[in-house]
Order: structure tokens, then C-alpha cells, then sequence
């Protein structure tokens, strides 16, 4: 499981401590993705941050601090996230299969019923 160290372009005070470094412990799974997607998180949606990030991050990083951050905050951990997916290489997942027209299958329309 990979981590991802972010340092923060300026410290932040969570529970009165300052904090220069968030770690985003893991990748998140769906479910944690709640009505958002990985770009709206990739993008740096702020909303989506805000909810995502609390889930993923050590010491903990409530919403509302996320809300309240500098624009180079932001930008330093969605740059953290994304890095779950360097290398990932979506021609390497996918591809395309030639399929062949079966003649023998009816369609819909062509149910050998005269109308």
C-alpha cells in the first residue's frame, strides 16, 4: 500500500498543533467517493476534498480546515492524490475487441413475425 507525503506550501493548525505535512495514507475506495469522482478529487474541487480527504488523512484533516485553506494548500494535496495513479496506464487496461456480425441472431425488429 502506498502513502503519499504532502507537504503543505504553508503550516496549518489543526488542534492547536502546527502541521507542515499531511500523509494521505491510502488510496480511497468508492464508497468514500460518496456522490463525487476521482477527477472531481483530482481536479481539486474543493467540495470534493473536503469530503474525500478527511477519510484518506494523517493527523486527521477535518472538512472545515480543508475549506479554509490557502489555494497552496489545496493545490499540494491534490497533487498528493493524484500520485496514487502515476503510472497508471489506462490503454494498458482497456481494449478494444472486433466483434463479428452474427447473422443468425434476430434483432428486435426482425423477429420473423409478419406484422
Amino acid at each position: 500500500m502506498t502513502k503519499q507525503v504532502v507537504t503543505l506550501a504553508s503550516p496549518i493548525t489543526i488542534n492547536g498543533n502546527k502541521v507542515s505535512e499531511i500523509t494521505l495514507v491510502r488510496e480511497p475506495v468508492g464508497r468514500e467517493l460518496g456522490n463525487f469522482t476521482p477527477f472531481d478529487v483530482a481536479e481539486g474541487n474543493i467540495k470534493a476534498l473536503a469530503y474525500v480527504l478527511p477519510k484518506i488523512c494523517s493527523p486527521h484533516l477535518p472538512s472545515s480546515v480543508i475549506k479554509d485553506m490557502a489555494t497552496g494548500n489545496i493545490m499540494a494535496l491534490t497533487a498528493g492524490f493524484n500520485r496514487f495513479f502515476d503510472g497508471l496506464e489506462p490503454d494498458g487496461l482497456v481494449k478494444t475487441v472486433e466483434t463479428t456480425s452474427d447473422k443468425t441472431t434476430n434483432s428486435p425488429d426482425q423477429s420473423g413475425q409478419k406484422a
